[in-house]
């Protein structure tokens, strides 16, 4: 019987997990998944590919995987019975059938990040948001922050030695709702530990540990070793990410 590929949209807290991808000795979403997957159908499948990597403690509030499979499932079934199978920290929303030239990751069109700092204490956000309690100045965040929308080179803040450090930064803010102040990021792709080097860097410019025209000069250093210290991975959340329109999935 001939292939078919099926889309998955799911939602995890990274609290427990050493990331998406599967990991020789720790626990991980993706493994997680394949095992529920393989023991509800009964047979191995080829490995489920996500639209990419988290790092451990790094949270998605949306998240999209795609299979292949040589036969024609229930979803909704299967959808049921995956949710009763996977520990409360790991939800699967909906599967379906998608077109075969779906790909989870190489389809995107660009992801979003959103980081959360609590400015006090706050029991419901434990492993959830970066405490942090000194005064931080938003409007020269804000002001760091717009610097960096276009398409840049991020190499200053990548741990990768990944020749491509080109992204298209569509958006870059922050935003103060209540103790929880948020640093949102739109781009095309996103190169390794881009978004918690940013964030510290920001945290940095946010407390006058250096000045904007610092930042800049980071900024354009094209050196990780200027730039601040990543911030905490449990700030960190996946929360959309884009395909063209004619897979619909913008609706979901």
């Amino acid at each position: 019987m001939k292939l078919s590929k099926y889309v998955m949209s799911l939602s995890y807290l990274g609290t427990n997990y050493a990331g998406w991808q599967i990991q020789d000795n720790a626990k991980s979403v993706q493994g997680n998944i394949m095992n529920g997957l393989e023991a509800i159908l009964n047979r191995k499948i080829n490995l489920i590919v996500g639209a990419g990597r988290t790092d451990a403690g790094v949270h998605a509030s949306k998240y999209f995987a795609h299979f292949e499979l040589n036969q024609k499932l229930e979803v909704s079934d299967l959808t049921y019975k995956l949710n009763r199978f996977l520990p409360n920290d790991i939800v699967i929303h909906f599967i379906r059938a998608i077109a075969y030239d779906f790909h989870a990751r190489f389809s995107a069109i660009s992801r979003k990040y959103e980081y959360l700092i609590s400015t006090k204490k706050d029991p419901f956000l434990i492993n959830k948001a970066y405490f942090f309690f000194k005064k931080l100045n938003i409007d020269i965040m804000n002001k760091g922050a717009n610097f960096l929308i276009g398409k840049h080179n991020f190499s200053t803040f990548s741990k990768s030695n990944n020749d491509n450090q080109m992204c298209c930064v569509n958006t870059a803010h922050w935003l103060l709702r209540g103790h929880v102040l948020i640093f949102s990021i739109e781009s095309d792709r996103f190169v390794y530990n881009m978004v918690r080097c940013i964030v510290g860097t920001l945290i940095d410019l946010g407390i006058g540990k250096i000045s904007f025209n610092q930042f800049v000069k980071i900024t354009n250093s094209y050196d990780r070793n200027q730039a601040g210290a990543s911030a905490p991975a449990q700030g960190l959340y996946l929360v959309n990410i884009k395909y063209p329109k004619s897979y619909h999935l913008e609706i979901i």
